[in-house]
């Protein structure tokens, strides 16, 4: 049997897809690249917000007209999982649908039946790569207790689970084996690790990872402000092959939206900690993710986050334009924002932001660092990333000079623009 796979979502559900072809791929199912060849057309959705439900749906619609006699329509992810009662009738295109732990039970794909949600099996180590080979991420937990009032995510993925650490450290050591340079911890707040086991365990999780494992980076994404303890941070900060990056997703800084969020982080804390992080290490870089545009968000509101960005000066930052989604509280308040004020509140976010982000990378001009190197871009530069730069989602490093796909290699700092680094290899 051969499978044509699409994989669509965050990294989070790209581990999902990645470990369930792992498993079809031990069951002696082929991967295949051109649809064309293969039996099954299998579509991973993402759900979260809408426009990745129709982002996943135009994928559907595009494969299910190209879809030839014999070969079947499957789709897996998210967009089954929230949208389960209505999708039997409103796609009869698609032949089968694979809740999101599929994974666990691959034979499903096997099957006659058309919805299959099942919870059978194991957690498995297996992955099969999907995109860049030297680096991976690895997700810790499953779902998420907070109950933040404009995310589907509790409502897809259910409350928070973790996985188990045997588990977690034997996927490392296989993602190692496999060449993997930079393991990338994810979760929907990887601070929770181990809360709903007795008490949080991501730094005993860490220590493991380093000492038996010996990744040459681990990075961790998704850090809750309320769950970063001083052990977590004192970790990172001590351990050389820890990234010493912060994710710390605040999303708004206005008291009283914080309140209609349901996030209980204090701005107060937030400055705190990121005085804290940067005053134990000049190397160490900040992200965070906000919404722009919340339910009941005044004027004097959106100044607060402005003038709260100004003095937390993040060396990375997110905006997304909030969307109101089916089945949240937020949903239903009173007080919506227009799209156009949205949008011009959005750009507005943007354009500080790149004022900032100019000025902090400016500061690590001359610096020597480390860049893993991944790949060629159209004009024959080398491209990568360095450990203040998150993969996909931060500024990349060019590179002058000669080094090996694959590897990370120590370097220079001569130039660097708004987002991103120019540097030269050390002689």
């Amino acid at each position: 049997m051969k499978i044509y796979p699409v994989l669509l979502g965050c990294p989070k559900n790209r581990v999902d897809a990645e470990k369930f072809l792992a498993e079809l791929k031990e069951r002696g199912v082929t991967i295949v690249l051109d649809p064309e060849e293969a039996e099954i057309l299998y579509v991973n959705t993402c759900a979260f917000i809408r426009e990745a439900v129709e982002e996943s749906l135009d994928v559907i619609f595009e494969l299910a007209e190209q879809k030839k006699e014999g070969q079947r329509l499957v789709v897996g992810g998210c967009l089954v999982t929230r949208y389960r009662e209505s999708l039997l009738d409103e796609l009869p295109e698609v032949d089968q649908f694979i809740g999101i732990e599929a994974y666990r039970s691959p034979e499903v794909i096997f099957s006659q039946d058309r919805y299959c949600l099942r919870f059978e099996g194991r957690e498995t180590p297996r992955r099969l790569l999907t995109e860049n080979p030297f680096y991976a991420y690895l997700k810790i937990t499953e779902g998420c207790s907070h109950a933040c009032s404009f995310c589907t995510i509790p409502r897809i993925r259910g409350p928070l689970r973790s996985v188990p650490e045997g588990i977690i450290l034997e996927e490392a050591k296989n993602l190692v084996a496999q060449g993997v340079q930079e393991i990338i911890l994810v979760g929907q707040d990887v601070t929770a690790y181990g809360k709903d086991q007795g008490k949080p365990k991501l730094a005993s999780l860490l220590r493991r990872l380093v000492k038996e494992v010996s990744p040459y980076w681990l990075r961790l994404l998704y850090l809750y402000p309320d769950g970063l303890s001083e052990e977590i941070i004192e970790v990172v900060l001590m351990e050389k092959s820890i990234c010493p990056y912060f994710d710390i997703p605040i999303q708004h800084a206005s008291p009283e939206i914080l309140k209609k969020m349901r996030r209980l982080a204090d701005p107060k804390k937030i400055l705190s900690l990121i005085e804290q992080i940067r005053g134990a290490s000049k190397e160490a870089a900040i992200r965070t993710s906000i919404i722009v545009g919340f339910p009941g968000e005044t004027e004097r509101d959106f100044e607060i986050l402005l003038e709260f960005l100004k003095v937390a000066q993040f060396d990375h930052l997110g905006a997304f334009i909030y969307s109101p989604e089916e089945g949240t509280l937020a949903a239903k308040m009173p007080g919506q924002i227009s799209e156009e004020e949205k949008k011009a509140r959005f750009h507005e976010v943007m354009k500080l932001q790149q004022e900032i982000s100019q000025k902090r990378l400016a500061k690590r001009l001359g610096d020597t660092t480390e860049v893993l190197i991944e790949g060629v871009d159209e004009e024959g530069r080398l491209v990568g990333h360095a450990c203040f730069q998150a993969p996909e989602i931060d500024g990349i490093t060019y590179v002058e000079g000669e080094a090996t796909v694959g590897d990370i290699v120590p370097v220079k700092i001569v130039s660097t623009d708004v987002y991103d680094c120019f540097a030269k290899p050390l002689s």
